[in-house]
């Protein structure tokens, strides 16, 4: 039998596709990611046969007259092309097999199905002309493949395999989608250096630092203003790199301000360069397209997805999930392992985020990748968890005295309520000032604070903004309030207040005159601060910071009493203008790693990371992750009423054989645009009906929704009608 001359492919044989597999194992050579030639002679071998067992007759017969696997015919084809790996071609034989039988991993374990289907394997070794023997040498492979799954990472053997399996999928899925596996950065200092002459200016001391420790792990606080974007990637230099950031939006406009920087726009040169990864980038890439008047580019959104492009800005869900080590999560780690991470905002997630984040830290350390945690604020306590996974491999620096004043503070140790804000209008409103932020802790205060001053007599225009909208409508009202940001106050004929939640704390680059907020921690707070004199460039001898103390409505569920009351004692030791040492300063005393300890925050971390450290792979795992997904897109059924002609058009478009990807594309597009996210007990609790999509369906919900203020649910409304303890009628999340 001649292996290579079947099929791998409807139109590819093995020989063509394993060949292909082996060009992209060459260019991960050629660009320095496999550091190591045992590593490299035993990805090649991977490669060449890590199909082979599709030459089986059943897999030919399917391949050509179609049909799906049938699990009682047939044996998954990475099982069978274990039997055609020679121990004698590998350096580290056991890895190869581990390697080649996880490449695909379904529902059911390649191990299981080893041992319950061995008449089945043994007709198919006959099949290929291996001895009787053969089965019962695999078996013996196959326990020394299992001690892999109960060693953890730090042991030579398994991150020799992890990388092993991790790059045989990087050959894979780039060989298949016809794509190379990484592009080349050879531009990114020549453009950052350009960036700097144009401008005719001198890299500061921060960026003169990420320059001169470009070959370390860094830790940096530095101020707003300074340059950290500059700084991380005058950090990376020409290396494979990933800027990690909490918010969508934030990553948005990170993408564009990097596309500027590294290439013509008009030449399209960037898609060779920067990637855009979030839930939502192809909604993003497609109107862009559209905005262009070009086709959307699937190659470029594919090589986004495969994270072969050199700079990708990305959530750390995109890239960080790795930590819960599921099935096939090699692949990322293997590309973390050559690449350099910019990760700003680490102050902004939960508890089960942050977890992940820091260990993955330790794991892309482990593998030899790098870390540079660039950002304004820093918990001590992160520091402490990032320092001691790093160990003498660190370079840190703190910058906050090189930081303009830009903030005066007023403490109010009490709720914000509207007549509270409108004395504050009322107090301060001038030229100078005309445009005021006011930031809640949750969405049910927002949308009260925004109702009660909108139906006052204020001259003023009352906007609001938070999560709960759909994402037609929060396109819209991010779009509103960047413009806003960017009026001056000499062309503003009347004065503009944006409600906001969290939401405003660092996903988007805005600059107001005036901010008014709730307290929810002094990490929040003091992003809070820099969304007011942004630049340093306005007169703050008046007080512009305005923080009520006391927690209110239903942000009572996910604010820490504990860190919530030391925060509360910090901020009332200060009246008048504050400095960037300041805001350090009352960080690190009453927001100590030993004072945080005692928080339930804390406490959740631990908890969650020591889950993460304990079960070493995804045979190991009791379930496939610590967090499991609780929130999923919904229809409001005000909105599928008012839009329904739309969306029922755009499904025939999907269900239809005779129309494009662009076309298909665009229709789910736009439905997705008619969605709000919203915890997935809400969609059993009000669930009416499904929209049947290409591979999914989507709820439709018995929800009130309006694009002023967003999705409510009453309780009346409810399609099941069990009662929840947390049910008053108001949106769920706090941002």
């Amino acid at each position: 039998m001649n292996i290579e001359d079947k099929l791998a492919k409807p139109d590819k044989t093995i020989g063509q596709h394993s060949n292909e597999l082996i060009e992209q194992a060459k260019l991960l050579y050629k660009l320095g990611y496999i550091k190591s030639d045992d590593l490299y002679s035993d990805l090649l071998v991977s490669c060449l046969k890590h199909d082979n067992g599709k030459a089986n007759s059943q897999f030919q017969k399917r391949i050509t007259k179609g049909g799906n696997f049938q699990p009682e015919q047939e044996i998954p084809h990475s099982i069978l092309s274990t039997f055609f790996i020679d121990k004698s071609e590998c350096i580290k034989p056991i890895s190869v097999y581990f390697a080649v039988l996880y490449h695909h991993y379904n529902k059911d374990s390649p191990v299981t199905v080893f041992k319950e289907n061995r008449e089945l394997i043994e007709k198919f070794l006959a099949e290929f002309g291996f001895d009787t023997n053969s089965y019962n040498k695999m078996k013996r492979n196959i326990k020394k493949i299992k001690a892999l799954f109960e060693t953890e990472l730090s042991d030579e053997e398994k991150q020799y395999a992890v990388l092993l399996k991790g790059l045989l999928h990087k050959c894979d899925y780039s060989a298949s989608a016809g794509l190379d596996c990484e592009k080349v950065n050879d531009f990114l200092t020549d453009s950052l250096n350009n960036w700097k002459n144009t401008r005719n200016i001198h890299y500061n001391e921060l960026q003169e630092f990420c320059i001169k420790n470009t070959d370390s792990n860094l830790i940096v606080t530095a101020p707003t203003g300074m340059g950290k974007t500059e700084a991380g990637l005058l950090w990376c230099g020409d290396n494979k790199c990933f800027f990690v950031l909490p918010l969508k939006t934030a990553i948005n406009a990170m993408y564009e301000r990097i596309k500027k920087l590294c290439g013509d726009n008009s030449q399209e040169d960037y898609k060779e360069r920067v990637a855009l990864v979030h839930s939502d980038m192809k909604s993003y890439y497609l109107e862009d397209s559209i905005i262009s008047g070009k086709n959307y580019d699937f190659a470029y959104a594919q090589c986004s997805k495969q994270l072969a492009l050199p700079i990708t800005i990305c959530t750390p869900d995109q890239i960080f999930d790795f930590a819960l080590k599921y099935a096939g999560y090699e692949y990322k780690l293997a590309v973390a392992s050559y690449s350099k991470f910019i990760i700003d905002e680490i102050q902004m997630y939960s508890p089960d985020v942050l977890a992940a984040i820091i260990y993955a830290i330790e794991m892309i350390h482990t593998l030899g990748g790098k870390v540079a945690v660039i950002t304004a604020t820093l918990p001590p306590f992160v520091r402490n968890e990032i320092e001691k996974i790093l160990g003498t491999d660190v370079k840190t620096s703190d910058f906050s005295d090189k930081g303009k004043l830009r903030h005066n503070v007023k403490v109010y140790e009490k709720n914000l309520q509207s007549d509270d804000i409108i004395k504050i209008f009322d107090d301060t409103i001038c030229d100078k000032v005309k445009k005021y932020l006011v930031v809640c802790n949750s969405i049910d205060i927002a949308n009260k604070r925004y109702t009660e001053i909108k139906n006052s007599d204020i001259n003023a225009r009352v906007n609001l903004f938070h999560s709960n909208f759909t994402k037609n409508d929060r396109k819209t009202k991010e779009n509103a309030i960047l413009a806003a940001s960017e009026k001056t106050n000499e062309s503003m004929n009347i004065p503009e207040i944006w409600i906001s939640t969290s939401v405003v704390e660092a996903s988007l680059d805005i600059d107001f005159d005036i901010l008014i907020t709730e307290l929810s921690d002094l990490f929040s707070l003091f992003q809070r601060f820099g969304r007011v004199n942004r630049k340093g460039n306005k007169d703050f001898s008046s007080y512009n910071c305005f923080v009520f103390t006391e927690i209110q409505g239903n942000a009572h569920r996910f604010v820490d009493d504990a860190i919530h009351s030391l925060s509360k004692q910090a901020i009332l030791s200060v009246d008048g203008i504050i400095s960037e040492v300041l805001k350090k300063e009352l960080i690190d005393e009453y927001l100590s790693v030993e004072k945080i300890e005692k928080s339930k925050y804390y406490q959740e971390y631990r908890k969650i990371y020591k889950y993460y450290k304990e079960y070493v792979d995804y045979l190991s795992l009791k379930k496939d992750g610590i967090r499991s997904i609780d929130r999923s897109d919904a229809v409001p059924i005000d909105v599928y009423n008012q839009n329904e002609s739309a969306i029922e058009k755009a499904l025939e478009v999907l269900k239809s054989d005779t129309y494009s990807r662009d076309d298909k594309l665009k229709a789910n597009e736009e439905i997705l645009g008619f969605t709000v996210s919203v915890p997935k007990f809400r969609i059993d609790d009000y669930e009416i009906k499904k929209l049947k999509m290409p591979y999914t369906e989507l709820p439709v919900i018995n929800s009130s929704y309006d694009s002023e203020c967003g999705i409510r649910f009453d309780k009346e409304k409810k399609t099941k009608k069990q009662d929840k303890s947390d049910d008053n009628g108001e949106p769920d999340n706090f941002i």
